[in-house]
């Protein structure tokens, strides 16, 4: 191996260092308030959920997009009366809504941004799982998961030789 192989691979990875930094600089800053909390969670479907947002201070508005659950794009929400930086909306999941994980984004009236998760459960079953409806750990994933770390493993000590 040469000497020079090296110094460019130094070199290279400083000059990818260097740009990197620089391009994170020169990206203008997206301002983003706190992820917004949603309760209850999980939630069934036909159930209510409030969700509640924290912006910034000052701000005069806010609103969320509940589309991802078949609502409205800009609903606006409320002003807490306890807290001036919190935004409040009641939102009923459809008793359609099939269970999954669903993303609500709103904006802040300064142009901030939040996101909120609603996770909506089975109709069927406890709410936390377990309970008759869970059967135990899956004998093909902790197998699966065994032969990949042990597959894992044997590649990493070829590599080292």
């Amino acid at each position: 191996m040469s000497a020079a192989l090296p110094f460019r691979l130094v070199a290279g990875a400083l000059l990818g260092l260097v740009l990197t930094v620089v391009f994170f600089l020169a990206l203008p800053a997206v301002a983003w308030a706190e992820d917004a909390q949603v309760d209850p969670n999980p939630v069934r479907p036909g159930a209510q959920v409030d969700v509640v947002a924290t912006c910034p201070a000052g701000v005069r508005s806010a609103s969320i997009s509940a589309t991802s659950l078949d609502g409205a794009s800009n609903m606006p929400m409320l002003a807490s009366a306890k807290n001036p930086r919190e935004w409040s909306v009641t939102l009923t999941i459809p008793a359609e809504t099939q269970p999954g994980t669903y993303a609500l984004g709103g904006t802040c009236g300064d142009g901030t941004g939040f996101t909120a998760t609603v996770t909506v459960a089975t109709v069927l079953g406890p709410m936390g799982g377990g309970g008759s409806t869970m059967r135990g750990p899956s004998a093909t994933l902790l197998i699966t998961g065994s032969l990949l770390l042990v597959a894992s493993i044997a590649v990493r000590r070829l590599a080292r030789r």
